[in-house]
């Protein structure tokens, strides 16, 4: 026997399931940005600096477990990438280069992954970095909090 809870459930997801996905949800994309970025926490900021980097995975303020995976896009000179993880003071526990699908001049794809140790839960960085055609280095650190 269905309760009329379930019934109106039913109903919600067919009205949503008919609708074509532009009028769901809308496309996700990241905007350039340049200095500090405010997360909403609010006390810890993602550092960009330039604008040919953008990490989207992991999130801002985020839980990360090892080993910790590292996407997104770059625009950097031979496609290079450097992923490192940091803890709280800035320190290197782990790093790695790898190459992005496209650079010097085209926006490609890179991913990686992390083995990282860490006794206790504690915060941390995501940083990515590459030489920039146009200048200095860019950069964007992401706060993280790290799991053992």
């Amino acid at each position: 026997m269905r309760s009329a809870a379930t019934g109106v459930l039913l109903a919600l997801l067919a009205v949503a399931c008919t609708r074509p996905v532009g009028e769901v949800t809308a496309a996700l994309t990241p905007s350039a940005t340049t200095g500090p970025v405010a997360t909403p926490a609010g006390d810890r900021l993602t550092e960009i600096v330039g604008d040919q980097i953008v990490v989207e995975t992991p999130f801002a303020n985020g839980d990360v477990g090892t080993p910790v995976s590292v996407t997104g896009t770059a625009d950097v000179v031979d496609a290079a990438v450097t992923v490192r993880v940091l803890d709280e003071r800035g320190s290197e526990l782990a790093s790695t280069i790898v190459r992005a699908s496209c650079g010097d001049g085209c926006v490609g794809t890179f991913a990686a992954e992390l083995f990282y140790f860490v006794p206790q839960r504690t915060p941390g960085w995501i940083e990515v970095s590459g030489a920039s055609p146009q200048g200095p280095a860019s950069r964007v650190r992401v706060p993280v909090f790290l799991f053992p």
